[in-house]
């Protein structure tokens, strides 16, 4: 986790946000780079996506996590689509597969441990600001073995 997060750090401080507006009405910045709290990789994801056209983005959110001896690793990628904006402020939906790979080492020579990779489907409706940094609210579906309600944030860089 720690190096995940020296290297948003890194990336942070080598984006220049300028204080300057942009000379092109409306522009907003095409990539993006956020961590993802309660979303759409699970407990946390680090996430990128690229804004095509304005109105439509493609992206993925990834993590790794190990939980009492179990590691799990999950890839979601999205196709966004931006209905609502005003400015900075927009309304996005999003969805995409979820794919996760849950791997649990042997405690015992006589067992040789168990790996299970699922894969589901996710809609997430919500709120985002874009202007040098990123922030985003929202909520989701997540379909798996059964339908599941979540929230998610997240907070990043555009560049």
């Amino acid at each position: 986790m720690s190096r995940v997060v020296l290297a948003i750090a890194l990336i942070a401080a080598a984006t220049r946000v300028s204080a300057e507006p942009d000379s092109r009405a409306g522009a907003t910045a095409h990539h993006a780079i956020y961590v993802d709290v309660l979303g759409k990789a699970g407990l946390w994801g680090l996430g990128y996506d690229w804004q095509a056209l304005r109105w439509f983005a493609v992206g993925a959110a990834a993590s790794y996590t190990s939980f009492d001896g179990d590691h799990i690793t999950t890839l979601a990628p999205y196709i966004a689509a931006y209905p609502l904006e005003r400015g900075h402020h927009r309304g996005f939906l999003q969805l995409g597969p979820s794919l996760a790979r849950r791997t649990t080492p042997s405690p015992v020579p006589e067992w040789s441990g168990m790996t299970t990779t699922r894969i589901g489907a996710e809609l997430c409706a919500g709120y985002e600001y874009r202007n040098g940094v990123l922030l985003r609210a929202y909520a989701m579906a997540s379909q798996g073995d059964h339908l599941v309600p979540w929230l998610g944030a997240s907070v990043g860089w555009t560049l």
